[in-house]
């Protein structure tokens, strides 16, 4: 559930605009952030946050949303990386707790078991 709360509260800031993103201080992050909100991409990010935000919060969902997360998640530590370097504690924190939930023994077992049909 953890995993939800920076999914629906992006989601929820885009919207709302509590906080605005960090646009000014030159580096290539910044820059990038400027360009996904400006040409309305941050929009179509906001709904797939939300949607996979919901969908972790439901038990049975849970671990398909981690799995389907994690890509993205990687995605957001390596922008962090690379082009932001003060957003990667909170990105790697991320990365902690989506690996929290994709890395559930039955969840696996049922993921990698042969098929039976």
């Amino acid at each position: 559930m953890l995993l939800a709360v920076p999914l629906i509260g992006s989601a929820a800031n885009h919207v709302l605009q509590w906080i605005e993103p960090p646009m000014s201080d030159g580096s290539s992050g910044s820059k990038m952030w400027q360009l996904i909100r400006a040409d309305g991409l941050m929009d179509w990010l906001a709904v797939g946050h939300l949607t996979l935000g919901i969908l972790l919060l439901v038990r049975r969902t849970r671990f398909v949303a981690g799995l389907m997360q994690l890509p993205i998640t990687v995605g957001i530590v390596a922008f962090n990386v690379t082009m932001f370097p003060q957003g990667v504690p909170l990105a790697i924190g991320m990365l902690v707790v989506n690996l929290g939930v994709v890395l559930q023994p039955n969840d696996l077992r049922r993921l990698l078991a042969p098929s039976t049909g």
